[in-house]
C-alpha cells in the first residue's frame, strides 16, 4: 500500500517544466493525503515532499515561504496515475502567493486550495496537464474507531479511482447534488430538502445550505439548526431500538456522549441513530462509523458542534473532516455538482484501500 518513498517526487523539471507537463500525456494526477494526528486536518506532500494543507474552501495556493515576497510561481509535484496506481512523477508550476500561516499541521509549508476558483489546485492542474477540473477526494480516518491508516487518496483531473479488486469508484456512487453559491463565499455548498434521524424529520423545514470543509475536524450546525438535530437524536436515542444508549458527562466541544461499552460494534461503527441529509440525487447518511467520536477509552459522543458564526449570514451546517472521511467525495467544477459514494467501511474498504504501489 502507501509507501512515503515512492511518492517523495525529485522536482526533475524546474529547468524544463513544458517538456514534463508535456510528458504526463493529459493524464490524472494522485496523491497520498494524511491525516495528521494533532490538529485532524488532511496533507498531502505537494512542494517537494513537503505537506500543503487542503483546504476545500481555499481559493488558491498560499506558502509560507517563496523565492520572492510576491510569490508569483512555484514547481509542485505529483504522480500521474491510470487511477489504480501511480505511473511516474510529474512535476508543474504553479501560481502560488506567499503568507505567514497560523494552525498548520507540523511540517506543512502552506495551504493547495481546493475550491471551486480559477487559482485552485484543481483547476491549475486542470490547465496544466489538460485533465478535467474535478477533483476525487477520499479523505482518511484515523483507524480509532472505523478502518484505514490514516492515509487516504486524492485524484486531480477526473477519475477513474479504482480500489484493487472493486473496480472504479468514480462511477459507483450512491448519490449526486448540484453545487450551489453562499452569499458570495468561496468554498462548496449544496442544498439539503431536509435533515433527519431514523427517517424522521426534525423539528424544521428545509432547505438547508451546507459546506463541505476539510478544514475543521467536526461538523457544525447553526444553533436554530443544531438544537432540534440535537433533540431528534435525543428522542431516537431514547427509542426501543436503542435502549444500550447510555448518556454520560459531556466531554467538550461535544455535549451528547454515551457509554461506548454499551454500544454495539458493525461494519458502519457504532449502531446509533442515522442521520441523514436530503439532497437532490441521494441522501447523504451519516453512520455511526462517521458520527459518533470516540474521545477516550469507555465515552463517545456525537461528533457535532455549534457554529460560532450566528444569523442566516451562515449556511445551516458545515459538514467537517470526521464526517467526510472514509467516503468518496467527487467534485465536478465544469458540471457544478458533487458526487459520493457510500460509507466504505459499509463495503470492506476504507480510503486507505488505494495501490500507491508504483505501477510496473
Amino acid at each position: 500500500m502507501w509507501n512515503p518513498k515512492l511518492l517523495l517526487v525529485i522536482s526533475l523539471c524546474i529547468s524544463a517544466l513544458s517538456a514534463c507537463t508535456a510528458a504526463s500525456g493529459g493524464k490524472p494526477l494522485v496523491t497520498a493525503v494524511t491525516k495528521d494526528a494533532s490538529t485532524s486536518l488532511y496533507t498531502a506532500p505537494l512542494k517537494a515532499g513537503h505537506p500543503l494543507l487542503l483546504d476545500l474552501s481555499g481559493p488558491a495556493i498560499t506558502l509560507t515561504t517563496c523565492t520572492s515576497k510576491t510569490g508569483t510561481t512555484a514547481t509542485l509535484s505529483a504522480n500521474a496515475t491510470n487511477g489504480q496506481n501511480p505511473l511516474f512523477p510529474v512535476s508543474f508550476s504553479a501560481a502560488v502567493s506567499c503568507a505567514q500561516q497560523t494552525g498548520l499541521p507540523a511540517g506543512a509549508i502552506g495551504t493547495a486550495g481546493l475550491g471551486p476558483s480559477t487559482q485552485s489546485l484543481t483547476a491549475q492542474v486542470a490547465r496544466t496537464q489538460s485533465v478535467a477540473n474535478e477533483l476525487a477526494l477520499c479523505l482518511p480516518s484515523d483507524g480509532k474507531t472505523t478502518t484505514g491508516n490514516s492515509v487516504g487518496v486524492a485524484i486531480f483531473g477526473g477519475g477513474p479511482l479504482i480500489f484493487p479488486d472493486r473496480g472504479d469508484f468514480t462511477q459507483n456512487l450512491a448519490g449526486t447534488a448540484r453545487l450551489v453559491g453562499f452569499n458570495g463565499a468561496p468554498g462548496y455548498y449544496v442544498s439539503a430538502s431536509a435533515i433527519a434521524v431514523e427517517q424522521g424529520q426534525i423539528g424544521m423545514s428545509g432547505p438547508f445550505v451546507i459546506e463541505l470543509s476539510s478544514t475543521i475536524p467536526y461538523s457544525a450546525f447553526r444553533s436554530d439548526v443544531y438544537a432540534p438535530l440535537v433533540k431528534a437524536f435525543d428522542i431516537a436515542a431514547g427509542g426501543p431500538d436503542f435502549t444500550f444508549m447510555t448518556r454520560v458527562d459531556s466531554v467538550a466541544p461535544f455535549e451528547r456522549c454515551y457509554n461506548s461499552t454499551t454500544l454495539p460494534q458493525t461494519r458502519l461503527g457504532y449502531f446509533v441513530p442515522q442521520i441523514d441529509l436530503v439532497l437532490s440525487g441521494g441522501n447523504f447518511s451519516v453512520l455511526g462509523g462517521n458520527s459518533m467520536v470516540q474521545v477516550n477509552a469507555n465515552t463517545a459522543c456525537l461528533g457535532f458542534v455549534q457554529l460560532k458564526t450566528a444569523g442566516k449570514a451562515a449556511p445551516a451546517a458545515v459538514l467537517g473532516g470526521f464526517q467526510l472521511e472514509n467516503r468518496l467525495l467527487v467534485l465536478d467544477n465544469k458540471k457544478h455538482q458533487l458526487g459520493f459514494t457510500t460509507f466504505l467501511n459499509a463495503i470492506g474498504l476504507s480510503c486507505s484501500s488505494f495501490n500507491f504501489t508504483l505501477a510496473a
